[in-house]
C-alpha cells in the first residue's frame, strides 16, 4: 500500500542576511517516519529514501571554484553535500557538477534516484552521474556518462523519463530514459548549434541501447541548426515527452526570439522522438516573435500541458518585462494549441509589468499548489519596494482562466528573509511532489533560489525556500564545514526537478 504523505520535518533557524533570522515556531512539523526498506508502491515523486515526502534536492555548482556540490535536505532532518569526490569521481575547477539536477525512480525501487550535471567536466566535454537513492539515506552512484561532443557542455540539463504502460498486472514503469542536453556543441559546421541526447537505461543505471543524438537537422526533428542557436539550453520531459527550449533561436530576422520543440516517441520506437517547433509567430500563439524576447528561456511540462518562458518580452514601454504561454500538446498527434499567454498586466495576476522584470526567468508547473494545475513563475528582476532585483514568483491557475493567483517574496506571508537588492528571488523555482494515492486532495509544495542572497557578510551567498502549504515555510543556506555560508556559493541556482511518471 502507498503512503499518504506526511509533513516535512525540520527545525530550522537561520540568518539570511544582517538582522534577519527565521523563527523555529513558524517552520516546525513532525518528523516522518523513517522507512525499513524502499517500497514499490510509494507514489510520491522525488521521494530519495522512500518515506513518503520528496526531498529538497539542490545544486551548487560554483560551490568550491566551481568544483559544484550537490546539496541534499532529506525529509528526516538529515542533510548531506554530495561532491564527486563522494561519489569516487574526479573533481576540478570548472567541474560545476550540479549544474543540472533531476529526481527519477530508474530501477522503479520506490527510492527516487537522482541525474546530476557537470558539464564543465573534462575540458567542456561535460558528463552526468546516475546516483541511487535508498531508504538509509545512502547515496551510491551507479553510472557516468561523458559527453562526446567538443565543448558541448553535456550535462547542463538533465531529464529524466519514467513512462508506465497499463499491463494485466497494473501500472509498470518501463523504458526509462536518461535525456541529457550539449547546448554548446557543434552540429557539422554549425558552432554551437546545440545537441540533445537520449540514452535509453536499464534498472540498473546501465545504457540499454545506443544514445541517440537529436539536432535541429535530424530525422523528424523541425528546423534547421544554425550557429550559436544552443538547442537545449532549457530542458523538460515526463512520460515519452520531451520539451526543449532554443532562446538564442532566430525567428527570421529577429535574432534571440526564440523557440520551443515539442517532442515525443511510442513504445515501440521509444528513441525516435519527433515533433513540432513553436514559436510566438506559430498558428495560434499570441504575439509577436521579436528580437530577444528569449522565448523558451525556461520550459515545464505536466500532463501534457507545457509552460513557456519568454523573460526578455517587451510589453509597451517596459522592456523586458516578461510573459509566460501555457500551451497543450498532444503527443499522439504531435500537434499543439495555445491556452494561454499570461504577463503582469493580466486579468486576475497580481502586480503591473516594469522594465527588468524578467517574468518567466524560471517556470515549474505544480498540482494544487495554488489552483489546479498551477503555473509557479519565478520573476527574479522584480523590484519590491526601493530593493531593486529583490525579485518575486508568482502563481496561477496555468490550465484556463479565472481561480487564485498570488504573488509571493521574502518577508511577507511567512517567507522567511527580508527583500533585498539584486536577491534575485525566484530566479529557480521547483516542485516538491505530493502523494498521488491522495487523489485530487494531493497538493505539491515548491522550491524557490535566491542566488543573490547576501548572508551577513557572505556576498551572493544564496537561500533556498520551501512550502509544502504556503502557510508554513523553511530556508536553507549552505553552511557545509563550516558556520558562515561561503560568499559566491550561488546556493539556489539550481534546483533539482522531478520526474512525475
Amino acid at each position: 500500500m502507498s503512503r499518504i504523505g506526511r509533513l516535512l520535518a525540520a527545525v530550522l533557524a537561520l540568518g539570511l542576511g544582517a538582522g534577519i533570522t527565521i523563527s523555529s515556531a513558524c517552520v516546525t512539523a513532525p518528523r516522518a517516519s523513517a522507512a525499513t526498506s524502499c517500497d514499490p508502491d510509494n507514489t510520491v515523486a522525488g521521494d530519495l529514501n522512500s518515506d513518503g515526502i520528496a526531498d529538497v534536492v539542490v545544486g551548487v555548482p560554483s560551490y568550491d571554484n566551481e568544483r559544484g556540490a550537490v546539496d541534499v535536505l532529506f525529509s528526516n532532518g538529515q542533510r548531506r553535500l554530495l561532491r564527486a569526490t563522494d561519489l569516487g569521481l574526479p573533481s576540478s575547477p570548472g567541474d560545476r557538477f550540479g549544474e543540472a539536477v533531476t529526481l527519477g525512480d530508474v530501477n522503479a525501487d520506490g527510492c527516487a534516484d537522482l541525474a546530476i550535471g557537470a558539464p564543465g567536466r573534462t575540458s567542456g566535454k561535460g558528463s552526468v552521474s546516475l546516483v541511487k537513492g535508498s531508504h538509509n539515506n545512502a547515496l551510491t552512484l551507479m553510472n557516468s556518462f561523458t559527453g562526446s561532443a567538443a565543448h558541448g557542455s553535456f550535462g547542463a540539463q538533465v531529464v529524466l523519463l519514467t513512462p508506465q504502460e497499463l499491463t494485466p498486472l497494473g501500472w509498470v514503469r518501463t523504458g526509462q530514459q536518461l535525456v541529457v542536453s550539449a547546448p554548446t556543441a557543434d552540429d557539422g559546421t554549425k558552432w554551437e548549434a546545440g545537441q540533445v541526447v537520449v540514452l535509453p537505461l536499464t534498472r540498473t543505471g546501465a545504457l540499454a541501447s545506443a544514445r541517440v543524438t537529436l539536432t535541429q537537422n535530424s530525422p523528424g526533428i523541425p528546423g534547421t541548426s544554425a550557429n550559436g542557436d544552443r538547442f537545449g539550453t532549457a530542458l523538460a520531459g515526463q512520460g515519452r515527452t520531451i520539451v526543449i527550449g532554443t532562446p538564442n533561436k532566430a525567428v527570421g530576422t529577429r535574432k534571440g526570439a526564440g523557440s520551443v520543440t515539442l517532442l515525443s516517441s511510442t513504445a515501440a520506437a521509444p528513441t525516435s522522438f519527433k515533433g513540432v517547433a513553436v514559436t510566438q509567430n506559430s498558428a495560434g500563439v499570441p504575439g509577436t516573435a521579436e528580437t530577444g524576447d528569449q522565448f523558451g528561456a525556461a520550459v515545464a511540462v505536466r500532463d501534457n500541458h507545457v509552460l513557456v518562458g519568454v523573460p526578455g518580452e517587451s510589453l509597451g514601454s517596459a522592456r523586458y518585462t516578461g510573459m509566460v504561454h501555457v500551451l497543450h500538446f498532444n503527443p499522439v498527434s504531435r500537434s499543439y494549441r495555445s491556452l494561454r499567454a499570461v504577463h503582469q498586466n493580466s486579468a486576475g495576476i497580481p502586480g503591473s509589468t516594469r522594465t527588468g522584470d524578467y517574468f518567466g526567468s524560471a517556470v515549474a508547473l505544480g498540482v494544487n499548489t495554488v489552483d489546479q494545475l498551477t503555473a509557479v513563475v519565478g520573476v527574479p528582476g522584480k523590484a519590491v519596494g526601493t530593493a531593486l532585483g529583490a525579485g518575486a514568483v508568482t502563481m496561477f491557475r496555468a490550465n484556463r482562466a479565472g481561480g487564485k493567483a498570488v504573488t509571493i517574496q521574502q518577508g511577507k506571508g511567512g517567507v522567511p528573509g527580508k527583500a533585498e537588492a539584486a536577491d534575485h528571488f525566484g530566479a529557480t523555482v521547483g516542485i516538491l511532489g505530493g502523494d498521488l494515492a491522495a487523489g485530487e486532495a494531493m497538493r505539491d509544495g515548491i522550491v524557490v533560489g535566491a542566488p543573490g542572497e547576501d548572508v551577513g557578510k557572505a556576498v551572493d551567498a544564496g537561500s533556498v525556500v520551501y512550502s509544502r502549504s504556503l502557510t508554513s515555510w523553511s530556508a536553507r543556506v549552505l553552511d557545509a564545514a563550516s558556520a558562515t555560508p561561503p560568499a559566491d556559493a550561488r546556493y539556489g541556482e539550481a534546483l533539482a526537478s522531478v520526474a512525475a511518471p
